[in-house]
């Protein structure tokens, strides 16, 4: 993967993150590919329509999504991203503040990428 491939992704994770840290709707929107698989590090998964709907709501309210390190991978029309993340969000049953070990997949092509995140918490 050329160091420019690698850039793009990157600066697409940096923009979500910014717009998650925002609690951008239409900015993630614009982001989130239409088949989008999202596992919390609790396990639950979400689609797109389902994780755009419980920040407009206000049950979930992002405080800080800063990304702390990634490596990225491609491979067969799409790019892999493993890394860490800390997280800080408020939600129905309380804030949490989480250090996070993903995986993030980015389709190759124009428009909205990001496909799956899967995280877990660090230990």
């Amino acid at each position: 993967m050329t160091d420019s491939a690698i850039q793009e992704v990157y600066d697409l994770e940096d923009r979500r993150f910014r717009a998650m840290s925002a609690n951008d709707v239409d900015g993630l929107a614009e982001l989130l590919a239409d088949d989008l698989h999202y596992v919390h590090s609790n396990g639950m998964v979400e689609d797109k329509a389902e994780f755009l709907r419980k920040i407009t709501s206000g049950e979930r309210v992002f405080r800080r999504y800063e990304g702390l390190s990634r490596y990225a991978r491609r491979e067969g029309g799409f790019t892999f991203v493993f890394g860490e993340a800390e997280v800080e969000v408020d939600r129905q049953a309380g804030r949490l503040q989480n250090r996070l070990t993903y995986t993030a997949v980015y389709r190759d092509g124009p428009g909205p990428r990001f496909v799956i995140w899967h995280a877990v918490k660090s230990i």
